[in-house]
């Protein structure tokens, strides 16, 4: 997987079912794979709705914590450091992180622990179903460890389910009921459908996605794919949410962002973007989503280019 990729899964529920879930109180829940298990709620969501898109990218920080205790939220009791795949960080025998630097599998995020018995854990960005973007915990390590090294493997696998009671960031150590597991290791994005109380994958509406805005920039400083990726992302909000983008950097400073249309939309959600598409202000606005993140990462342009596409 390409650094950055951003992924997303689109939650669709029968009207039946909305209401019967709302009325008992259910909560929407979101879970990310970690060393092979799931053990903590990434997102719980009370106010869904019959479509709703939850979409993360494999942005990590990396902590320790003193405990994992089922169905208590998650103590983080270290400091946090941003940490990619490849990565490693030292646990000092003060107990401070220090910064990521490469080393360790190519494949996980390592920890090396020269402080004593302690919880490794993750934290991982997503944007939520209202278009709120966070960091939040994705895992805690059942059982702690002592001086040495060990290592946390992030799969690009979510598990959903809908829950009583339960809050975002709490720990658990059983399977969820009536959970199903979304694989997204081969693709990029999802849709699942809950309705008569089971779990479906509905008829893909859309294949391949439909290129919006084409934009070539002209960067005074080098920029991070993974970096710009993050902010123009966590700007794609409201009535945005169904345009997703995808950045390259081509030779020296320059940079080209592709704006389009997600795929797997309901029938609904995608022509409610294509209606959107028809403003002639949408270039300007999604133009403007990169120049901020362009402000962001203090990193000016000398030209730029913007083309819609026809």
């Amino acid at each position: 997987m390409t650094d950055g990729q951003l992924k997303s899964v689109d939650i669709q529920i029968a009207a039946e079912d909305l209401e019967t879930l709302k009325h008992n109180g259910y909560r929407l829940c979101f879970a990310k794979k970690v060393n092979d298990t799931y053990n903590v709620v990434w997102q719980s969501a009370a106010k869904y709705l019959g479509d709703n898109t939850f979409t993360w990218q494999p942005l990590y920080e990396l902590f320790g914590s003193n405990e994992f205790k089922d169905s208590v939220g998650v103590r983080v009791s270290t400091n946090q450091v941003p940490i990619g795949l490849g990565d490693q960080a030292v646990l000092d025998s003060a107990g401070v992180l220090g910064d990521a630097s490469s080393g360790g599998s190519a494949t996980g995020i390592t920890l090396v622990n020269d402080y004593g018995t302690i919880h490794p854990g993750l934290c991982a960005f997503s944007t939520d179903i209202h278009g709120n973007p966070s960091t939040s915990p994705i895992y805690v390590a059942a059982d702690a460890i002592v001086p040495g090294t060990d290592v946390l493997t992030p799969v690009e696998c979510v598990q959903v389910w809908f829950e009583q009671d339960i809050a975002t960031s709490t720990m658990f150590s059983s399977a969820r009921s009536d959970a199903v597991e979304i694989d997204l290791t081969e693709e990029d994005s999802a849709v699942r459908l809950y309705s008569g109380g089971a779990w479906s994958t509905p008829p893909s509406i859309s294949v391949d996605t439909k290129a919006i805005v084409t934009i070539i920039a002209a960067l005074t400083v080098s920029v991070g794919v993974q970096q710009l990726l993050a902010k123009i992302t966590s700007k794609l909000t409201g009535v945005y949410q169904d345009i997703q983008v995808d950045v390259k950097v081509a030779g020296g400073n320059t940079v080209s962002l592709v704006y389009s249309e997600k795929p797997g939309l309901s029938p609904v959600r995608l022509e409610l973007t294509r209606m959107l598409l028809q403003n002639a202000t949408t270039v300007d606005q999604l133009t403007a989503f990169a120049i901020e993140a362009f402000a962001q990462l203090k990193a000016g342009y000398v030209s730029l280019t913007a083309t819609a596409a026809a």
